[in-house]
């Protein structure tokens, strides 16, 4: 995602969009915004099956249309292979943004190596074969070829995972570079609150995606195995800022469990947790025996779990997210992510036992209603500004600073790579897009 050459002063910065979803659009007005506030000239490409969803995603940002393009393809798989006569629009592409689907992550890759750009992922296929087998992201293989190429593969890179991996590897980062002898780190537990109070069902993702990745067997690494559990089993409490109560929360599979193991071996235990009325809906279907795969009485043909997906309610369209939340159907939402980072070093005779909790907490939902983001989940807001803060640091370090990225980054390798003034920057727009942080540091042993 990042250029391995400066671009010249008056060079467009030309980035291009395969889907322009909910998290697709909140990206690119970012980006635009981004760009505006720091002089820099941009231009879009946005690679879609249906051209006129895709401008009705941007339907309070019509200011930007012309900075885009808008490519219709009749199948992207078409592209990827090079059978389709319109890779050629590609050529000169800075940066390829996989908007639309995990499982284009590696031709995605295939084709950035192919026109010479750098490309950037939101999340990966965690239980596709190769991630099944080896515990480890399939985008990884192209990691060399990335390196020979001089160019970049942001991969993960949103809020969850992605923000996420960053914040905490830059604690960690930071712990690592004390190079205190008897400090040890122990564990590293993720905490997520995914909570909406609304008349209606509201889904902030796929309802599809929502109940495969909650219903799944989640996994946890503790004492260096990786265990294997039973769905919304293991459930603990965690307190987020701006809530009163605490929430339940539940193990879950996620991104930031593989890349922070392979990031940091040396800890032990590592745990991702999610919580909010979203996994209540779900476990409250589990537990009914809504999402099991037996069949129907005399319908073998029709699974319980087929007949659920069919009748849920689908993922709304962004001017009804934007009607729900001006009429008052959506009255709160709250969307935050903390890490308990936990480690033991020796202070005066004893061992001094730490917990640090570093984290972001997004609760302005409704200040989107007035801005050209109206129309995004309460999810898919701090997903796009997220990746497109992330990504556009990143490309500062290379235009402005001279540095290089190269191969395949997370979000924990970017805090390690970028100096302190760019990380510094990285926070603060953050907090400018409505996305606040907080830390804290508390005496284990009181806990």
């Amino acid at each position: 995602m990042v250029m391995s050459r400066p671009l010249e002063a008056a060079e467009p910065l030309s980035v291009a969009f395969f889907g322009l979803g909910a998290v697709g659009s909140s990206m690119l007005i970012c980006l635009a915004e981004l760009a505006e506030r720091d002089g820099v000239p941009i231009r879009f490409l946005v690679v879609v099956l249906e051209p006129e969803l895709a401008r009705d995603a941007l339907f309070h940002a019509e200011w930007l249309f012309d900075r885009i393009d808008f490519l219709q393809v009749s199948d992207f798989d078409a592209l990827f292979d090079g059978s389709d006569d319109q890779l050629a629009h590609l050529k000169g592409a800075h940066i390829l943004v996989n908007a639309a689907n995990p499982r284009f992550n590696e031709p995605m890759l295939k084709l950035g190596l192919e026109v010479g750009a750098n490309v950037l992922d939101l999340a990966s296929d965690m239980y596709d074969a190769e991630t099944e087998r080896t515990y480890t992201f399939s985008q990884y293989g192209f990691d060399q070829a990335y390196r020979e190429q001089g160019r970049a593969a942001l991969i993960n890179f949103g809020i969850s995972p992605g923000v996420t991996n960053f914040l905490i590897g830059l604690r960690l980062h930071q712990l690592r570079a004390a190079r205190r002898r008897d400090l040890e780190i122990e564990s590293v537990d993720l905490f997520l609150l995914e909570d909406i109070d609304a008349d209606e069902i509201v889904f902030s993702w796929s309802p599809l995606v929502a109940l495969e990745e909650l219903a799944a067997r989640p996994r946890l690494l503790r004492e260096g195995r990786l265990q294997i559990l039973e769905p919304f089993s293991a459930g603990r409490d965690h307190t987020f800022p701006g809530e009163v109560s605490p929430t339940r929360q539940y193990p879950l599979y996620q991104e930031e469990l593989l890349s922070l193991h392979r990031s940091f071996p040396e800890i032990e235990s590592i745990g991702v947790y999610t919580g909010g009325s979203e996994v209540e809906l779900v476990k409250a279907l589990f537990k009914l025996n809504l999402l099991s795969k037996r069949t129907l009485p005399q319908q073998s043909e029709l699974t319980v779990e087929a007949m659920v997906r069919a009748i849920l309610p689908g993922m709304n369209k962004p001017r009804r997210i934007e009607e729900y939340l001006r009429n008052g159907v959506i009255r709160r939402a709250h969307f935050a992510a903390a890490a308990e980072i936990r480690y033991t070093e020796q202070v005066r005779s004893d061992r001094q036992k730490t917990i640090e909790t570093v984290g972001f907490s997004y609760l302005r939902y409704k200040g989107l209603l007035h801005s050209p983001y109206a129309g995004a989940t309460y999810i898919s807001y701090p997903t796009a500004v997220g990746a497109a803060i992330l990504a556009w640091h990143a490309i500062a370090f290379i235009r402005e600073d001279g540095g290089e990225l190269h191969g395949v980054i997370t979000g924990e390798d970017l805090a390690r790579l970028l100096p302190n003034a760019r990380v510094e920057a990285i926070r603060r727009d953050l907090v400018a897009w409505d996305i606040d942080l907080f830390e804290s540091v508390r005496d284990a042993t009181t806990v």
